[in-house]
């Protein structure tokens, strides 16, 4: 009766396989057990250095919490600064006031000197005027020493002063891999280019582009615009890389950049972002119907605009313009649907 021998995977029934592993359950010859254990051993090392990597990687990511801490102290810096303008215009407007109310009661007093001193000189006056005389002295003392009293301080609570902020986490993947890779004007990219910022010297016009070239398919950006004054526009959409002077998107103040409408008046015309210093907004990048589009996350308003590809060629390139010191743009990860 033959014997019942198991060949070694590897060798076929070349070599007798003494050996079964119990992890792939696979049986070797003398020789493969050992280039068997090598190649575990290869696997495992190779797990190590993805290890190594990981741990490496959490140690440079420690204080990554940094960034946001910057964020949150431009913030309070932007708040303090516009309280102090507004306390400053308060207290010029206080001492306007008071200084006009002085003035008025300057020329009455001196006119009624006038008139007493005149009556005096030529002793013409009756009881009436004597009675007329006093009581204007009442009031113009009066107006005198109540001016502040006049004056009421009162909050316009429709008109926030400082925007509220808050914390929100984005634990999704990116797709698009974009971030900013070049700037004209006075723009610092920053965070491995998540992030534009208009510069410290002085308001003037800046432009930020994107590194991605978009010419086929489509593609979902996200980003967080932080305004300083809610009366500067700034503007995002796409522009052409071969014609940069063609843009298409919105501004800040609810205007269409470039666009022949294809929505109703309606929509184009309707109120969304203008009055706001804080936009969180997802911008659809559509090259197969050669349209762009985006959904304001806070009121969900949602526009589109077809893109004329004779004024706007492909590729395009996500562009952003910023015009006040400070002012700036973070590119967000796409949310995964």
């Amino acid at each position: 009766m033959a014997s019942l021998i198991t060949p070694c995977t590897i060798c076929a029934h070349k070599s007798i396989g003494i050996f079964r592993c119990e992890g792939c359950s696979k049986v070797f010859c003398r020789k493969h057990v050992d280039d068997h254990r090598n190649d575990l051993r290869q696997q495992l090392d190779e797990i190590i250095h993805e290890h190594d990597q990981l741990n490496q990687l959490l140690t440079q990511t420690e204080n990554e919490h940094q960034v946001l801490f910057n964020e949150v102290d431009h913030w309070k810096a932007t708040a303090i600064e516009r309280i102090q303008q507004v306390a400053a215009k308060m207290r010029a407007d206080i001492l306007e006031q008071i200084h006009s109310q002085r003035g008025t009661c300057v020329q009455s007093l001196k006119h009624l000197s006038q008139r007493i001193r005149k009556a005096s000189q030529d002793d013409d006056y009756i009881e009436n005027d004597l009675h007329s005389w006093a009581t204007k002295l009442r009031d113009l003392k009066a107006n005198l020493t109540n001016v502040s009293s006049l004056l009421i301080l009162h909050e316009e609570s429709n008109v926030p002063l400082i925007c509220n902020v808050k914390l929100s986490s984005a634990k999704h993947l990116t797709s698009s891999n974009e971030c900013f890779i070049r700037s004209i004007g006075d723009v610092d990219i920053e965070d491995n280019g998540l992030v534009a910022i208009h510069g410290s010297r002085k308001s003037t016009d800046a432009f930020v582009y994107g590194k991605q070239e978009y010419r086929h398919g489509r593609h979902t950006i996200r980003f967080l615009i932080n305004k300083t004054n809610p009366n500067y526009v700034t503007t995002f959409g796409i522009t052409s890389i071969q014609s940069q002077l063609s843009v298409y998107g919105w501004n800040s103040d609810d205007q269409a950049v470039g666009c022949r409408h294809s929505q109703s008046e309606y929509l184009h015309n309707q109120s969304d972002m203008k009055g706001e210093t804080t936009l969180e907004i997802e911008l659809n990048i559509d090259c197969e119907q050669r349209m762009i589009s985006y959904v304001n996350q806070r009121t969900t308003c949602a526009k589109e605009m077809n893109v004329d590809l004779n004024l706007c060629p492909f590729p395009w390139q996500l562009y952003f313009y910023l015009y006040n010191i400070g002012d700036r743009v973070r590119l967000l990860n796409p949310i995964r649907h």
